[in-house]
């Protein structure tokens, strides 16, 4: 909950207007240790569940509810699988760049909550790197690569609710 208490600090400063769509009163992720399957992948996302919360609340800019707000939907993510293959791996096909999740939304109405699964692989990224980034070159342990997916998993999550 204190992750939510700074994301919402932190989309409040940057909201100027009102988005339409669902609000959302909490954000919440969480990342089971046993999930990262890999050296890896352990020292690179090491702050992966505030990194999401963030990356969602900046998402959902003007769609977070404030305190006097009524009922909003929750955002709840359990992340099972992390796993970053070497470059020499995914080259040869054997090893996959991939963030897992099962997502849950609550809604108001709760004939409109909405429970999947989430996989975004290195495959997926590519529009979410910065203009003129070489897919080719971006390392398993790249602040580039991090951004992307975390992004693109962020994407997907609050295109859900606009």
């Amino acid at each position: 909950m204190t992750h939510l208490i700074r994301t919402t600090a932190l989309v409040a400063a940057m909201a100027t207007a009102a988005a339409a769509g669902s609000q959302v009163s909490e954000i919440d992720v969480t990342a089971d240790l046993s999930a990262i399957e890999n050296y890896e992948a352990a020292k690179a996302w090491t702050s992966l569940e505030t990194d999401l919360e963030t990356a969602l609340a900046k998402n959902l800019v003007g769609q977070i509810a404030g305190e006097d707000a009524g009922e909003a939907a929750e955002i709840h993510i359990e992340i099972d699988s992390v796993a970053l293959a070497s470059n020499f791996k995914q080259a040869l096909g054997v090893g996959e760049w991939m963030l897992k999740g099962d997502v849950d939304i609550d809604m108001p109405d709760a004939s409109k909550d909405m429970r999947y699964d989430l996989t975004v692989s290195a495959d997926q990224v590519n529009a979410y790197y910065p203009e003129g980034t070489d897919p080719a070159a971006v390392s398993v342990d790249s602040e580039v690569f991090y951004n992307a997916i975390i992004d693109a998993f962020a994407s997907n999550v609050a295109s859900k609710l606009k």
